[in-house]
């Protein structure tokens, strides 16, 4: 009896660490997709200033050709930067699917909700740029 009490315990404990490692597989995978929401967002807000943006901007690029220089600038590193967040997350979509072996979940739990948080900031502080920027247009009287 003693035996199979022992089997069945070890079976149990099996079976919690497989769905303890099952959950944190798909917190990492929610997580993951959060930041490509995020970086989507990001790509949202450039897309829909990058027009009104660049039309400005040459308004002036005789009067002052770096502040064109520097929006312009400003939109492609951003655009790509998104677009390659965008890149990263498809790319750990599939190595989070195709995990093997040990994996340590719940460090790398830890590192997508520190990826999590920081992609968190990226639309907003792209946000507050292109404000900044409007600002700058409607203190010199250009719309």
């Amino acid at each position: 009896m003693d035996f199979i009490s022992w089997l069945l315990a070890l079976i149990g404990i099996g079976s919690d660490r497989a769905m303890h490692q099952s959950d944190r597989r798909a917190e990492v995978a929610r997580l993951n997709a959060e930041v490509a929401g995020e970086a989507g967002r990001t790509l949202d807000i450039l897309s829909m200033v990058t027009p009104r943006l660049t039309r400005l901007a040459s308004q002036v690029a005789t009067d002052l050709p770096d502040l064109h220089t520097t929006i312009v600038k400003f939109l492609d590193e951003q655009r790509s930067a998104a677009l390659q967040l965008i890149q990263m997350t498809e790319d750990n979509k599939q190595k989070i699917a195709g995990a093997k072996g040990f994996v340590d979940w719940d460090k790398t739990l830890h590192d997508y909700q520190e990826w999590r948080v920081t992609a968190s900031r990226i639309p907003p502080w792209a946000q507050g740029v292109v404000d900044r920027y409007d600002a700058i247009f409607l203190e010199a009287g250009i719309r």
